[in-house]
């Protein structure tokens, strides 16, 4: 019996998106995973490139019977990787576990390719035999929504955030309020850029990329965006911030609603940055974040002056206590090694 872990190449990038799928890559290969290398030049033209692409997709068929295969999903590289691996697993017979970082058809943040995230999400619900989600808000939505077997689901909790780099310790008193980390395109986080408004005694630091510059004010400070890995090291601040969408007053349209199933994944890069995090109320997260003590939920980004208010220096310790203690977990992999094994054991029953 193998085990494999499906491997398209990631380039970097300033910004959260691929690190995910990295860490999980990291965290499997230390437990003897091989990689299954799909080699895909998205550059090929012509009728030979495109045969030249879709050859690789013959790799599906070596793998035996006993053995598994991990994917990550979704991979951006449409719907034909995946028509494959359905087909070679039922000639084959072999167990696939997925790990979902993103429903496409759920967030729905790519209006034009809709239908084939659709299709793509709908042929893995077909082709797993495990599904690795990121908590049981969504696991819920898999069950009621798309038919997938209960048994067949264990939930992430939380995203790791693989890194060696670690907080420096700074004065409470100088630090800002508030840090915000990740894109910070007005049409993604527009909330953004009214937060100073409604909070204007509260100092905001801001770090990542698509920053509007002409947009600042004096309590909301850009301090650039740093790659992922040396972030945790770099960020200056009391709270993280996970908020989503145009609105202060809530997570709104399509990228708000997603909240309400997914683990936005700065709520790790806070975690093992040693934040105490702020969430909004409806958030997946906001009943894990207020469960482990490791911050506090709320309703309006207007109230944050008041409730960051009513916080003793007591409860912020105990908060930053509690989340230096899940830190180590989380720079370390220990979510999704726990996750895959739950996984393991879940398919070799089936």
């Amino acid at each position: 019996m193998a085990r494999f872990l499906l491997h398209l190449d990631i380039g970097e990038d300033f910004h959260a998106g691929s690190k995910a799928m990295k860490d999980c890559e990291t965290v499997l290969t230390k437990k003897n995973y091989r990689l299954l290398r799909i080699h895909r030049c998205e550059k090929a033209k012509g009728i030979l490139g495109k045969i030249q692409n879709e050859l690789q997709f013959f790799k599906f068929f070596s793998l035996k019977k006993e053995d598994t295969l991990v994917v990550q999903h979704p991979l951006y590289i449409g719907t034909r990787y995946m028509k494959w691996m359905h087909n070679a697993k039922k000639w084959k017979g072999y167990k696939v576990i997925f790990i979902i970082h993103d429903l496409e058809s759920l967030r729905k943040m790519f209006k034009e390719f809709g239908e084939l995230f659709q299709k793509l999400d709908h042929l893995m619900y077909e082709t797993g035999d495990v599904f690795i989600v990121h908590n049981s808000k969504m696991a819920e939505y898999l069950i009621e929504q798309n038919g997938v077997d209960r048994k067949k689901i264990v939930c992430l909790e939380v995203f790791d955030y693989l890194t060696d780099a670690k907080p420096e310790p700074e004065k409470e008193k100088e630090a800002a309020d508030i840090v915000i980390a990740g894109n910070l395109d007005e049409k993604k986080s527009g909330y953004i850029y009214g937060l100073a408004q409604v909070c204007p005694n509260l100092k905001i630091n801001l770090y990542g990329i698509h920053y509007k510059s002409e947009k600042t004010v004096e309590n909301l400070q850009h301090q650039g965006a740093y790659p992922p890995d040396i972030l945790p090291g770099k960020m200056s601040g009391k709270f993280g911030l996970v908020w989503d969408g145009q609105k202060t007053e809530t997570c709104a349209g399509s990228t708000g609603e997603y909240v309400k199933y997914n683990n936005p994944h700065k709520v790790s890069l806070y975690i093992a940055s040693e934040k105490p995090i702020l969430i909004w109320k409806e958030a997946a997260l906001a009943g894990f974040v207020e469960e482990n003590k490791i911050g506090i939920s709320i309703e309006n980004l207007a109230d944050l002056e008041a409730v960051l208010g009513r916080i003793t220096e007591e409860q912020y310790a105990d908060m930053k206590e509690n989340i230096r203690k899940m830190a180590e977990a989380v720079r370390t992999g220990d979510f999704m090694r726990r996750a895959i094994e739950k996984a393991e054991q879940i398919q070799s029953q089936g």
